[in-house]
C-alpha cells in the first residue's frame, strides 16, 4: 500500500469509476427536464451532485459492510487465484478494484464510519434546496433512494444477500433517472423519460447480475443469494440473453418518440460481443462479461444525453 500514489489510493477507496453510472443516470433525468422546463440553475446542478455523493456513500458502505460480513475476504482471495497468469486490462482493473479498502488497511473501521458520516452530512446539506424546491416528491424519492443505498448491504435487511440485490439496483437507477426528472419538473408525468428510466434500470440491473458472478464462491460460502447463485453459473447465459432482449425491445420502443433515439442502438455492437462471449463461454467469460455490461449501461446514458442535445436543435418523430 505504501507504493500507491495518493490519487490512486483515493480512487481505490471511493471507486470513482463505479460512480459514473449513478451520476450519469441523474444527469439523464436532469438534462431531459432542463430542456423542457424553466428550472433554477443551482437546482439543476445540485441534483446530480447529491446523487454523486450518495453514489460514493453506496460504494463505500457496501465495502464496509462486506468487510464486516467477511464476504470480500473470500471474494478477493478467489478472484486473485482465478486471475493468476491472466493479463488484465486497466479497464478491467477499474471494474474489479484492488480489494476492499477496509480489508487491505487503507482505512480503519473508525475512519470508514467517519467517511460515511461525512458523505451523509454533505448529501443532507446539499439536499435542502432540492427539498425546498421539489417538496414531497423530493422527500419521498430521496428517502427511498437513501434507504436502498444503506440497506443494500447493511444488516439486518442486507438486500444484496437476500436475493434482492439486482432488483434493488434496478429500482435505484430507475429512480435516479425518472426521479430526477419528476422532481425538477414539479411532478409532470412523461412516458418518454419513464421508458428510458426503465431501460437504465434494466441495463444496470444486468450489470449487477453479471458482476455478482465474480464473487460466486464467496456468495455461496456466506449463504448469500444472487441470481447467479440461484441459477448457477451454467444457467447465467440464458439469464443474460433474456435481460438483453428485454432491454433492447425497450430501446427500440424509444424510436416511437423520435428517430434521434436510434443513437442508443450503437450499444448493440457491445451487446453483440457480450452475447457471443456468454454463448461460447470461454475461459474467464464470467469475468470478461462485466466490463461489457458496464459499457452498455454507461454508453446508453451518454448517448441519451447526446440525443437530448440534438433534440434541442432538431427533431424527427416517427409517428
Amino acid at each position: 500500500m505504501s507504493d500507491i500514489s495518493p490519487l490512486r489510493k483515493l480512487n481505490l477507496i471511493f471507486r470513482f469509476s463505479y460512480t459514473l453510472p449513478f451520476f450519469l443516470a441523474s444527469v439523464c433525468g436532469t438534462v431531459y427536464a432542463f430542456a423542457r422546463f424553466d428550472i433554477p440553475l443551482h437546482i439543476t446542478f445540485l441534483v446530480p451532485f447529491v446523487v454523486l455523493i450518495l453514489a460514493l456513500f453506496v460504494n463505500f458502505s457496501n465495502d464496509y459492510f462486506d468487510h464486516l460480513s467477511g464476504v470480500d475476504d473470500l471474494r478477493f482471495e478467489t478472484g486473485k487465484s482465478m486471475f493468476d497468469g491472466v493479463e488484465v486490462s486497466s479497464f478491467m482493473k477499474k471494474i474489479y478494484w484492488d480489494g476492499n479498502p477496509v480489508n487491505n488497511g487503507m482505512v480503519t473501521r473508525e475512519q470508514a464510519k467517519a467517511i460515511m458520516a461525512v458523505l451523509v452530512i454533505i448529501a443532507a446539506v446539499c439536499s435542502i434546496p432540492i427539498l425546498l424546491y421539489g417538496g414531497w416528491a423530493a422527500v419521498v424519492l430521496g428517502g427511498i433512494g437513501v434507504l436502498i443505498a444503506y440497506f443494500y448491504t447493511a444488516p439486518p435487511v442486507n438486500l444484496g444477500a437476500r436475493g434482492l440485490g439486482e432488483l434493488s439496483v434496478g429500482i435505484s437507477f430507475f429512480l435516479m433517472v425518472f426521479g430526477s426528472y419528476y422532481v425538477l419538473s414539479l411532478y409532470v408525468w412523461d412516458l418518454e423519460i419513464f421508458l428510458f428510466a426503465l431501460i437504465i434500470g434494466i441495463f444496470v440491473g444486468l450489470m449487477r447480475i453479471v458482476d455478482s458472478m465474480s464473487g460466486q464462491a464467496a456468495h455461496i460460502a456466506t449463504n448469500e443469494k444472487s441470481v447467479s447463485v440461484v441459477v448457477g453459473i451454467d444457467g447465467m447465459p440464458k439469464v443474460i440473453k433474456f435481460v438483453l432482449i428485454i432491454g433492447y425491445i425497450a430501446v427500440f420502443a424509444m424510436l416511437y418518440f423520435d428517430l434521434v433515439y436510434a443513437l442508443l442502438l450503437i450499444t448493440l455492437l457491445i451487446a453483440a460481443k457480450t452475447w457471443q462471449l456468454v454463448t461460447v463461454k470461454g475461459k474467464y467469460w464470467e469475468f470478461m462479461a462485466a466490463p461489457m455490461t458496464f459499457l452498455i449501461a454507461l454508453m446508453t446514458e451518454l448517448l441519451f444525453i447526446v440525443a437530448q442535445i440534438v433534440l434541442v436543435y432538431w427533431s424527427y418523430p416517427l409517428f
